[in-house]
């Protein structure tokens, strides 16, 4: 474990591979978004929309096996009793219109059935219109096992895997600040539920 949780990477298939194996072996997952729907929670439309935006570059295959790989992430990690996960959504990414109305209904209906059917999962969504956060900084996922922490942080252009006590002292503070803010696990599904119904009542109206 220690081997993969601070030997650097040199090259971009290393880096995954890393994050890859730290994914694998924490036990707790905690992962902050205030621009869109996580990866681990995307549904295929979803991820293939985002993905499609951020690097327009690929070939629609890869676009493809990278939303698929995605699909499937949540069902790896959420085993019951093997690890817990926490996830907390800026309540904009609620209604960012990736690939359209009805693919951001059928994430949101995604979202849904994935915290029914994963008990592991713990969702919970930051409202707007609240007081300035740490979190406005990006977003950061924090890995945890044996004791060992990790923090993933990443850009258009380039991503970082650190376990320098300092830093993940300051995610850990962060986290702890965004918990603080968030909605209750049973207030942020009324709410996702709440906006899917809108978004489904829009879409009917419409001519």
């Amino acid at each position: 474990m220690t081997i993969i949780w601070e030997s650097p990477a040199d090259t971009l298939g290393e880096h995954i591979a890393r994050l890859a194996a730290i994914e694998a072996e924490a036990d707790t997952v905690q992962e902050w978004e205030p621009l869109l729907i996580p990866g681990l929670l995307q549904s295929y439309s979803y991820a293939a929309a985002a993905i499609r935006a951020t690097t327009p570059a690929l070939p629609l295959e890869t676009v493809g096996e990278r939303a698929e790989a995605r699909l499937r992430r949540i069902d790896q990690l959420g085993t019951p009793g093997r690890r817990t996960i926490g996830i907390i959504i800026d309540e904009s990414a609620l209604y960012r219109p990736m690939a359209g109305p009805a693919a951001l209904i059928d994430q949101l209906e995604h979202l849904l059935a994935v915290e029914a059917l994963q008990p592991s999962l713990t969702l919970r969504v930051l409202p707007q219109g609240g007081e300035a956060h740490p979190g406005l900084g990006g977003g950061f996922a924090m890995y945890r096992a044996a004791g060992r922490r990790a923090v993933f942080v990443e850009s258009l252009t380039d991503s970082t895997i650190t376990t320098r006590p300092d830093d993940v002292a300051a995610y850990a503070s962060a986290w702890e600040r965004l918990e603080s803010l968030a909605l209750s696990p049973c207030e942020s599904l009324d709410l996702i539920d709440a906006t899917r119904g809108t978004l489904c009542r829009r879409l009917k109206a419409k001519p």
